[in-house]
């Protein structure tokens, strides 16, 4: 039974959760790479910066309630609807994918340190047919919003594809994640955005006909121009391959993507009262909604509509249930000639994308998703003293934010993908307003003694 978790302990500023369900784990931080002639090499993502930037700061805040995660997960190839057929052709029944998070905690760092620390297990170790029982749990134990949660589930389940579970594997993943720990815990929360990447090297097609990523037929698989099902999948950032990116968003954390063009591409939606999907939902159910002195309409006294976590509004419909973006990314050319194969809901942009960036609010509440890929590829335009890398671009973003007036936790992570270095047409168009944010406040700023 979900009881009222223990209170906050006064004692402890921040305790860490204790007596969590232990999970079978074999998340890692590393990164397996294995050759031709069959060896192996292991790279550690968090002390990789020429490929991932981390960077978090407390900024004026007495205390860093923001949490970032790095690893690679082990999970199936395919799904229930791949067909036996298919997977007799998959040499690795497995598959690595690459996983990237931040999270911004509020009322104390226990929920962003839980999901740092256990997320990505409660991810790997979904088990698919649990549906029903935790839907269950939380009509029976949550009640009120919960009770009338169900045709989600039906969604979730129809949503599934032959080439991955992630369309019910998420959901499922961060509700039974939240449920947990909202059993022991109550006064603290945390917003997320968790992103997850694979090769499609050995993905079969999503309209789940028998014709795999490169337009072949199963009975194809002979030939030359087939799928070479034995190789090792290659990662993200390898140039001539087609990456699945899938996010998964709960709250106002945000992901953006940059095209080989410079452009920006906003992969997520705050989850606030005030945006259309999250007013809809809400509103059929609860009834807690009112505009404050800045005429932005709340929810309770709750600004964000998707959190983990905030025990006390579960029943009003505050909910750990992920926003889910799945996107095609990488070759150029193979994304021109395979995007009539991906079903309506999965996205494309330009092909040879640059990279993805992870920020918590403490970023862009003071920088424009545009302000933030100027910085990244004016950085890495930078030569010499080690300059130019994801880790640089991650530190400048945050340092940023600082500078011109920030005082909320700042949080970033810059992902390098297959395009990194190939935006020849972009030009610094936020350059002017970047200096004038940093000589006004500058300005503005009362000087310290």
């Amino acid at each position: 039974m979900l009881r009222r978790p223990r209170s906050y302990d006064p004692a402890s500023i921040h305790p860490v959760p204790t007596n969590v369900p232990k999970l079978a784990r074999s998340v890692s931080a590393y990164y397996t790479v294995e050759s031709d002639n069959h060896s192996k090499a292991r790279i550690n993502l968090l002390k990789n910066p020429s490929y991932l930037g981390h960077y978090t700061s407390r900024v004026n805040r007495t205390y860093n309630e923001d949490r970032y995660y790095a690893g690679v997960l082990k999970l199936p190839v395919g799904s229930s609807l791949t067909s036996k057929y298919v997977r007799q052709k998959f040499t690795h029944h497995d598959r690595q994918v690459f996983n990237f998070a931040v999270f911004d905690g509020h009322g104390g760092s226990e929920c962003s340190q839980f999901l740092q620390d256990h997320l990505a297990e409660y991810v790997e170790n979904c088990d698919l047919s649990s549906g029903t029982a935790l839907r269950d749990l939380y009509r029976k134990n949550v009640g009120g919003y919960w009770r009338a949660w169900g045709p989600e589930l039906d969604r979730y389940v129809s949503r599934l594809t032959a080439v991955d579970d992630f369309q019910l594997r998420l959901p499922l993943s961060f509700l039974k994640a939240d449920y947990e720990f909202s059993e022991k815990f109550e006064r603290a929360g945390s917003t997320a955005t968790s992103v997850y990447l694979y090769s499609d090297e050995e993905s079969i097609s999503a309209n789940g006909d028998g014709t795999n990523l490169i337009g072949k037929t199963a009975a194809a698989n002979d030939s030359e121009d087939a799928v070479d099902y034995s190789r090792t999948p290659k990662a993200f950032w390898d140039q001539d391959q087609v990456t699945t990116l899938v996010v998964a968003h709960v709250g106002d954390t945000r992901c953006i993507l940059c095209d080989h063009h410079g452009n920006v591409h906003q992969l997520t939606t705050n989850h606030h009262p005030s945006t259309s999907v999250e007013n809809t939902r809400l509103k059929r159910y609860a009834t807690s909604f009112f505009t404050d002195s800045f005429g932005e309409e709340r929810f309770g006294s709750f600004a964000n509509t998707r959190a983990f976590g905030d025990f006390a509004a579960k029943a009003k419909g505050i909910t750990a249930e992920p926003e889910i973006v799945e996107c095609r990314i990488g070759d150029k050319r193979k994304i021109k000639s395979l995007s009539s194969t991906y079903p309506r809901h999965i996205k494309t942009f330009t092909g040879d994308e640059a990279f993805l960036v992870l920020m918590s609010d403490g970023v862009t509440e003071m920088i424009s998703d545009q302000e933030v890929v100027d910085l990244v590829i004016n950085t890495a335009n930078k030569a010499g003293s080690g300059r130019g890398t994801p880790q640089d671009a991650a530190k400048e973003i945050v340092h940023y934010a600082a500078a011109v007036g920030g005082d909320d936790n700042a949080t970033c992570m810059v992902i390098r993908l297959s395009g990194w270095g190939k935006w020849d047409t972009w030009y610094d168009r936020t350059a002017p307003r970047r200096e004038e944010k940093l000589s006004s406040y500058s300005v503005r700023a009362p000087r310290r003694t």
